[in-house]
């Protein structure tokens, strides 16, 4: 029996311990799996890396090419642009130089006229001069022939008397033909500044004035043909252009100071960057006229016609007088009414042709609105008193 039971204890026991290496060897096993699938993922992620790393460096490669390639562009770009600069620069004063050319050639032709006209003028003076010599001369000798008629009571008194009444015909006739030649050079002679009733219809009137171009001194073009000039880049301050038609005239960054524009047609004109302050501008035609970023400060505009899709966007109006003005469908946004009357003005449309005027940010203050009141009495402004 014990015999047995030893038997049968040690097969448990060996049982047991063959359970043990079985088990022991299994784990030896899984482990060895897994580290060599972790190895595996690792040379895997090692590839995916360098791979990755030679994308970045392609990547950065092709960078540093567009940077070169943009650089490239961008001073080609900029010296492309200097020289067309250099080239608009340049015919600029060319086309200036020609311009003044022009300008000179048409002032010495009229300066050339007036030489002339004076030249005449001193002629028929002088002519005149002789002709009252001559006429103190012939007094001089009737005085002598009254005296001799008195001392003589010959027969020949009546023949002298005839003598004498012809002689003074002739010196009246001479006379008259005299004044009337001094009249008429008097009539055609012009001071050099006087361009009224001329045409200068399509002329280039650059720089007038400012000293590169024609210089006079305040110039008068009353009732002359301006239509479509150009009058770029001149000095126009205190000139007069009463009645002038002006249509379609281009003056950009000009000075027309105190300039008279009564009763002018100034429509579709282009006249940015000007300076118009103090101009007398009275039933002045400006329908369809740009004046963008313009001075019209203190401008007396009394009945001026604006109205028309005219741009006056940043317009300095301040202390102008719009009395009566029309003004509908006029773009004044942005424009400086401080101190401006308007009374009377029309600023909304009368009919469905014209759209009302547009006011956004304009400066109200202290004006007077349309309606009469003051804009200080409405919050500086007068939006709602139109």
């Amino acid at each position: 029996m014990k015999t047995r039971a030893t038997v049968i204890t040690l097969l448990i026991i060996s049982f047991s311990l063959a359970g043990c290496i079985t088990s022991d060897t299994t784990d030896i096993s899984n482990h060895d799996s897994r580290i060599i699938e972790l190895e595996s993922s690792q040379l895997e992620l090692t590839l995916v890396l360098v791979k990755q790393e030679q994308t970045n460096s392609d990547l950065l490669a092709s960078i540093s090419q567009i940077e070169s390639a943009n650089m490239q562009a961008i001073q080609t770009l900029e010296s492309d642009y200097l020289e067309s600069l250099n080239q608009l620069e340049t015919s600029y004063l060319v086309a200036m130089e020609a311009a003044a050319i022009v300008n000179n050639q048409s002032l010495d032709k009229i300066n050339t006229t007036n030489a002339a006209s004076f030249g005449n003028l001193l002629l028929s003076m002088n002519a005149i001069q002789t002709n009252l010599q001559v006429s103190q001369d012939s007094i001089n000798a009737i005085i002598l022939t009254i005296d001799d008629m008195d001392d003589d009571d010959s027969g020949n008194s009546l023949a002298q008397i005839l003598l004498i009444q012809q002689a003074l015909q002739d010196l009246q006739l001479d006379l008259e033909s005299s004044i009337a030649n001094l009249d008429a050079r008097l009539n055609t002679t012009r001071a050099i500044n006087d361009f009224s009733y001329l045409n200068f219809e399509n002329a280039e009137l650059l720089n007038f004035n400012n000293g590169l171009g024609a210089v006079t001194g305040p110039a008068i073009w009353d009732f002359a043909d301006l239509r479509n000039a150009t009058l770029t880049y001149s000095n126009f301050s205190n000139s007069s252009f009463v009645n002038a038609n002006m249509a379609g005239s281009d003056g950009l960054f000009s000075d027309f100071q105190n300039a008279d524009f009564t009763s002018a047609q100034m429509a579709y004109g282009v006249y940015r960057n000007s300076d118009f302050s103090g101009a007398e501008m009275v039933n002045t035609g400006l329908a369809y006229t740009d004046f963008r970023w313009s001075n019209l400060s203190d401008v007396n505009l009394t009945g001026a016609s604006i109205y028309g899709g005219g741009n006056w966007m940043s317009v300095d109006l301040s202390n102008a007088d719009l009395t009566n003005a029309m003004m509908w469908d006029l773009d004044l946004r942005y424009s400086n009414l401080t101190g401006a009357d308007l009374t009377g003005a029309r600023l909304v449309e009368l009919n469905s042709v014209y759209g009302d005027a547009i006011l956004d940010g304009v400066i109200w203050d202290w004006a007077t609105c349309p309606d009469g009141t003051a804009a200080y009495y409405h919050g500086q402004t007068c939006v709602n008193n139109l």
